[in-house]
């Protein structure tokens, strides 16, 4: 059925075929020559157009460093023919601006910490730059902002940043050593005045089962700069022991007047210390105090808390944790 449709549209003879694309070729040829006639024709116009130009700083004052982000571009506003513009925007890049921040006398802002240029200060600088047949109207933005701090130098604790876990049985003698463990930092004051702690870089150390020591590097913040970049880091592992103590209950806050006796009089104390650290135990003032304020008519018992504990106790138990008590006037 479809043969029979396709019959009954009569053949076109080859001459008309051929005589049909000549036709097209020489429109396209008139087309192209008038497409050309008239780019010429608007290229040897004036136009008004914007370009991005660069800007790098250069020349920063020795005492004086610049914080946050600061205009990377300038938007130039140029007029000129087609042609001009056409070609530097095909084939020229842009040689950035350098904009020398000692040259120029900064505007103090609301603050001493900050600052502003007008850019029309920068006009005779930046058409020196371009072509002659580009004419330079307008600069946008027309200020430059600042904000700059004091440099200053400081010497700041260095804390490890360390992802690990130890062995059963062990932990950590003393604790993570670094040497040194401050560095000298050079940056703004509004950073530094803030800045507690220079940190090393992340690292995962796994599972600890002996001693560790290797160099690490140093976390870099921006705008900051120091005098060193690795540190040496040791890890000292020992094994933990227990070791059962008696600490006598004292009675916070008794009248003179008052006589208070707890039941029991002492409570027992289960620590759990480096090995290293064992000899100290015995002899580490401890407190275990009950606090005579908390006393009133429905109170029977005091609790017991802890007080003063070494910083190098891994852990501890204790006790009862409860006494009853027996109250007299002296």
């Amino acid at each position: 059925m479809e043969n029979g449709f396709l019959q009954k549209w009569p053949k076109v003879p080859e001459g008309q075929k051929l005589q049909f694309r000549k036709r097209i070729l020489l429109f396209s040829v008139f087309f192209l020559i008038s497409a050309s006639i008239w780019l010429l024709n608007a290229l040897s116009k004036n136009y008004t157009s914007v370009i991005e130009y660069p800007l790098v700083y250069t020349d920063f004052p020795e005492d004086k460093v610049f914080v946050g982000e600061m205009p990377g571009h300038l938007d130039l506003q140029i007029n000129a023919h087609g042609y001009a513009l056409l070609r530097y925007k095909m084939y020229r890049k842009p040689v950035p601006i350098s904009f020398k921040i000692s040259a120029f006398n900064l505007n103090r802002g609301q603050d001493s910490s900050s600052a502003y240029i007008l850019t029309r200060y920068l006009k005779d600088q930046i058409a020196r730059q371009l072509p002659a047949e580009l004419q330079l109207l307008e600069i946008n933005p027309d200020t430059l902002h600042f904000q700059f701090a004091k440099r200053v130098t400081r010497m700041v604790k260095i804390k490890p940043d360390f992802e690990y876990s130890i062995e059963k049985q062990f932990t950590i003698k003393d604790e993570i050593m670094l040497t040194p463990d401050s560095v000298e930092v050079t940056g703004p004051d509004l950073i530094l005045d803030t800045l507690a702690f220079v940190y090393t870089t992340r690292y995962d150390l796994g599972v600890l089962t002996r001693n560790y020591s290797d160099r690490v590097k140093l976390s870099r913040e921006a705008d900051l700069q120091y005098n060193l970049s690795r540190v040496n880091c040791s890890i000292e592992l020992e094994r933990f022991t227990e070791l059962l103590v008696t600490v006598p209950i004292e009675v916070l806050n008794l009248p003179d007047s008052i006589f208070l006796q707890t039941f029991p009089s002492t409570i027992k104390l289960n620590c759990r210390v480096g090995l290293s650290k064992y000899d100290r135990i015995d002899l580490y003032p401890f407190r275990a105090v009950v606090d005579y304020d908390k006393i009133d008519e429905r109170i029977t018992t005091l609790n017991v808390t802890i007080q003063n504990l070494p910083d190098y106790l891994l852990g501890y138990e204790y006790s009862p944790k409860t006494v009853e008590f027996l109250k007299s006037r002296r």
